[in-house]
């Protein structure tokens, strides 16, 4: 599928549209319509919601909802939020400064903890991934350890021998070979094991040639074809392996122009094979082909939805839905990604999309987008000056 290539970031900041306010007790927002690109355009994400915590279940200030609040680890909220993990109305984010795993049930409007209990009580939890059966699994990098746990929180798989791992991260499964990556960030490798624990095989070492690492980070899996997907962030590029670790390809360098990296992070990959990459520098997300061929980007700093503040972890489920870490932000947002399925299982709203007026969109807060229909061949000839990017890096 192409997308129209659109500039999205705080000198092109989202665009809001149609904000609805209804008072009960205290003001809170009914709905916070962010569509991406704005309307006209074809419309290939909205945002359905931002989580803290319990608060997100409470009523809140309208000022709260619209441009975020320092909540900290009060109350129940998140702190220092990195990994995420959602599934079927659940949502399991990792807070590396609470020390476990927040666990939203969002149908029921409630919070519990993963990782609170004596048996594999978490200390320094990073990356998150779910296996088919909706298992949660964690890595903590100051245990050194890999947990695994069943949805009521109780303990079913360990990983982490005495020199298995330096300082594990992202997590990342295969629900068809039932195999779980781990990415070690310090011994500049990715580890492979099935979910019986067995280790399988290992892939990378430091370096910059191809299947090598500086300090990789994250890891996806491809729900299409099984590739592995995994951030090389001090080499400030993704690098693509089969599901045996054997190289790809990659794409990425530093810079500061759409398709380069300053802090990449997060990576997921949605049910069509788009690769989402997630800048903290920059704090946008990046949508490229499994080529590497950039298609959208969208984002920028700030504390307003559709904004953020040093993103961390992402994590796309089997609907589309799309989690993105607000590390500073102290929050998740949440994007609906508009699949083809999608549009088919929701011709209303995907009409709804398509049919929002100009004259809703916040004009004061927008700058004039450049599009094109790109083809593969020539999707990077016509991008935004490099001045836009250093414009959001300087914000950071």
């Amino acid at each position: 599928m192409n997308f129209t290539f659109s500039a999205l970031f705080r000198g092109f900041v989202v665009g809001l549209v149609g904000l609805t306010f209804v008072a009960c007790g205290a003001k809170k927002i009914e709905k916070i319509n962010i569509v991406i690109p704005q309307p006209p355009e074809e419309p290939r994400l909205f945002f359905i919601d931002r989580y803290y915590g319990s608060s997100s279940f409470t009523d809140s200030s309208t000022l709260d909802l619209l441009i975020g609040e320092d909540k900290g680890a009060t109350s129940g909220n998140l702190f220092k939020p990195y990994g995420v993990a959602g599934s079927k109305g659940m949502m399991y984010v990792s807070d590396t400064a609470v020390g476990n795993v927040f666990a939203f049930d969002i149908k029921n409007k409630k919070v519990t903890h993963i990782g609170d209990r004596a048996e594999g009580r978490l200390n320094t939890p990073a990356g998150v991934t779910l296996d088919s059966k909706n298992n949660v699994y964690v890595s903590d990098a100051k245990q050194k350890k890999v947990y695994g746990y069943a949805p009521d929180g109780s303990l079913i798989f360990a990983l982490g021998k005495k020199g298995e791992f330096i300082r594990p991260a992202g997590l990342a499964i295969d629900k068809k070979l039932n195999r779980i990556y781990v990415v070690d960030v310090k011994a500049h490798l990715v580890k492979a094991y099935s979910l019986d624990g067995k280790k399988l095989f290992q892939f990378g070492k430091r370096g910059t040639g191809e299947g090598e690492f500086n300090f990789p980070t994250n890891v996806a899996v491809s729900p299409i074809n099984g590739n592995i997907v995994v951030v090389d962030t001090q080499n400030f590029r993704v690098q693509i392996f089969n599901k045996d670790g054997k190289f790809i390809r990659k794409f990425g360098q530093i810079g500061d122009q759409p398709g380069t990296f300053a802090r990449p992070k997060g990576v997921a990959i949605d049910s069509e094979g788009h690769i989402y990459v997630a800048d903290a520098a920059f704090n946008l997300v990046q949508i490229f082909n499994e080529a590497g061929n950039l298609l959208l980007y969208f984002g920028g700093h700030g504390r307003s939805p559709g904004l953020f503040w040093q993103m961390a972890g992402m994590y796309i489920d089997e609907s589309d839905k799309v989690y993105i870490v607000d590390n500073m932000g102290n929050a998740v947002q949440v994007y609906q990604y508009v699949s083809e399925k999608w549009k088919k299982a929701n011709p209303k709203k995907y009409k709804e999309l398509k049919t929002l007026k100009n004259e809703e969109v916040k004009k004061n807060e927008l700058k004039k987008e450049k599009k094109l229909n790109p083809s593969d061949s020539d999707i990077l000839e016509q991008t935004p000056g490099k001045g836009e990017l250093e414009k959001s890096l300087h914000n950071f």
